[in-house]
């Protein structure tokens, strides 16, 4: 419906334009209106052209990368989702995590002053349009506000975002699970389901619904392989050691409590040492920007999980400093 009623204003533009150099050139053969009113109207011709034209939209986008990218005018621009309540111990909304958007804003300000960066850190509602940001931060795990839940233009938005070259972290959890919408107040399956018939001890026909990982709408667009290591202990106990570029600037966390871990193939960057090429932490390219992905849990469960909140934000400053 945007995409129609934008053609039809571009369309309606153009014929104001033809219009408006129709009256011109009458006014170069008739006797002239006031210079003044001439020189509005001209004006008004040339913007109803550069608009129609599409021109005037690629001027403001290229205006909002440069303000996005941080200089001596304007400091970068970070957004973090807070559309939901605060309230961590409401698990309609999240997921897998109890850190809330204001204690991740605080965390992030602190290590932007320790490293002298820049950065203007705002609570945003998803519904906000993301482009003067440099990256959105989603607080609430494996489950994202969505206010279109047939539609999913909440998660079209997140995707076009990251294409353009934003950065999109999701801190815990498989990102996008659930879709939380507000005004029903509750959270849904975004994981499109697979139905199977099977017959139980008794002869009886019995019917299951699962849902895989990998159809989460994040995972599928992003060709994650998604693996479960509640079962395997070599995977769900992680000594935590930094990689690569990363491993430099930070130390080592140790012992974590891993849930959930993806394959690393060539669309992944590790951010800590894999185990049997799998990681919990890692960046995905897409477009002309990154998903920063953690699939750890934070819970009182695994307090020793919580080292990793410090670990991403300094991730995150670490990123914005090079320039996203």
């Amino acid at each position: 419906m945007g995409s129609m009623m934008n053609n039809i204003l571009r369309l309606l533009a153009w014929l104001l334009f033809g219009a408006s150099v129709s009256v011109l050139a009458r006014l170069y053969i008739q006797p002239p209106l006031p210079v003044k009113w001439l020189c509005i109207l001209l004006s008004a011709t040339i913007i109803f052209f550069l608009w129609g034209a599409g021109i005037l939209s690629k001027m403001r986008q290229s205006i909002i990368l440069w303000k996005r990218e941080g200089n001596r005018l304007f400091p970068a621009k970070m957004g973090i989702l807070t559309t939901l309540e605060e309230d961590q111990r409401n698990e309609e909304i999240y997921a897998c995590t109890d850190v809330s958007p204001t204690e991740w804003k605080k965390e992030i300000e602190r290590w932007a002053k320790e490293d002298k960066i820049r950065i203007k850190v705002d609570l945003v509602d998803v519904g906000k349009n993301f482009d003067s940001y440099v990256a959105i931060l989603n607080p609430y795990g494996g489950s994202y506000p969505e206010h279109d839940i047939r539609n999913f233009e909440t998660l079209k938005n997140i995707f076009d975002y990251v294409k353009k070259g934003g950065l999109f972290i999701n801190v815990a959890d498989i990102p996008g699970y659930w879709a939380y919408n507000p005004l029903l107040k509750r959270r849904l399956d975004a994981t499109r389901p697979i139905y199977s018939i099977g017959i139980t001890p008794e002869g009886k026909e019995s019917y299951r619904t699962i849902r895989l990982f990998e159809l989460t709408p994040f995972m599928e667009r992003l060709g994650l392989r998604v693996f479960n290591t509640e079962e395997d202990e070599k995977l769900s106990k992680w000594d935590v050691l930094l990689k690569g570029k990363f491993s430099k600037k930070m130390q080592n966390i140790g012992e974590i409590r891993v849930h959930r871990v993806v394959v690393v193939e060539r669309n992944v960057e590790t951010i800590i040492e894999p185990k049997d090429g799998k990681t919990p932490i890692f960046i995905v390219n897409y477009g002309e920007g990154d998903f920063l992905i953690s699939l750890i849990f934070f819970n009182k469960e695994y307090p020793q999980n919580y080292k990793i909140k410090e670990m991403l934000a300094k991730i995150i400053i670490d990123l914005l400093r090079k320039g996203y």
